[in-house]
């Protein structure tokens, strides 16, 4: 199947951020691939911040995802991991984002003690242990036309590939410009029949004005309760050996191109740490707020 985009719909809060949201319908597993990879559209330094918003689970254990990175420069990207029905996975991001902010405000110090501490948290631990246990995330570029891992959260800790995961999901990557993909997944053993919800989210730079959300729903296999083993020929066409994006799906990623909802960039480093007691309250007061609108 290809991806269902509707239009998008916009808001702008008191801050002036404008907030846009869209929807994409999930490909089937066997059609996970970087062709079908589902289109975030373009990064600019210090423009905006983009949130895909999904869940994988028995018939669906990963997501790819693809970015063109505009500038060259710091690169980050985070990954949220929802526990359940009741939480509300991309309401609680906002929050940490919002905790994020009144500390960096109200104590820089505390601040960047806490995150040097998650730093060196980093160096003894899964990288997605404190976010997302259970789940890894993979990033690539092509070139001379070949595949080309550059970051694996899951590889061995002395691999360059860990190296580069653990620079991202800190926010020290150096990009520079071209097209990446993002492989979302579920970690080998990990029981995901009740449903893995998650934020992926992306940045680059330390701000944005624009603030993009993709949301994606289920896949046919995941409604239907199955696994498919044919790939979908509306997705694919042979070329030696490889497949290619279809004309339709490829005309539906220009579309969206233009549409204004395509300048997509993220967040990428959420800060897990609480406000000191004194800030505590003003920061629940918010968080309700956030979750009533």
């Amino acid at each position: 199947m290809t991806s269902a985009i509707p239009s998008s719909t916009s808001n702008r809060d008191e801050n002036g951020v404008y907030s846009w949201e869209k929807g994409v319908v999930d490909v089937n597993n066997i059609d996970e691939s970087l062709a079908n990879a589902r289109d975030l559209g373009y990064t600019r330094l210090n423009h905006a911040r983009v949130t895909a918003v999904a869940e994988l689970g028995k018939y669906n254990d990963r997501d790819m995802y693809k970015i063109q990175v505009q500038s060259n420069g710091k690169f980050s990207l985070s990954l949220r991991r929802g526990g359940g029905d009741d939480d509300k996975v991309l309401d609680l991001s906002k929050y940490d984002a919002y905790l994020d902010e009144l500390k960096k405000k109200y104590d820089p110090e505390g601040y960047k003690e806490e995150t040097e501490k998650e730093a060196e948290k980093l160096k003894n631990q899964d990288l997605l242990d404190t976010t997302a246990e259970g789940m890894y995330v993979k990033v690539y570029t092509i070139k001379n036309n070949k595949e080309i891992l550059i970051a694996d959260s899951s590889a061995d800790s002395e691999s360059d590939e860990y190296q580069n995961a653990k620079a991202i999901l800190s926010g020290e990557y150096k990009a520079t410009k071209g097209n990446y993909y993002i492989e979302v997944g579920t970690r080998e053993g990990v029981d995901a029949s009740d449903g893995v919800p998650y934020a992926l989210q992306v940045m680059q730079g330390t701000s944005y004005r624009h603030d993009y959300v993709l949301r994606q729903s289920d896949s046919a296999d995941t409604k239907n309760k199955e696994i498919s083993t044919k790939k979908q020929e509306a997705l694919y066409s042979a070329n030696n050996g490889s497949y290619m994006i279809s004309a339709a799906y490829a005309a539906q990623i220009q579309a969206v191109r233009y549409d204004g909802a395509a300048n997509m960039l993220a967040s990428g480093y959420l800060n897990m740490a609480s406000v000191t007691a004194d800030k505590e309250d003003a920061a629940i007061s918010t968080f309700s707020l956030l979750l009533n609108v």
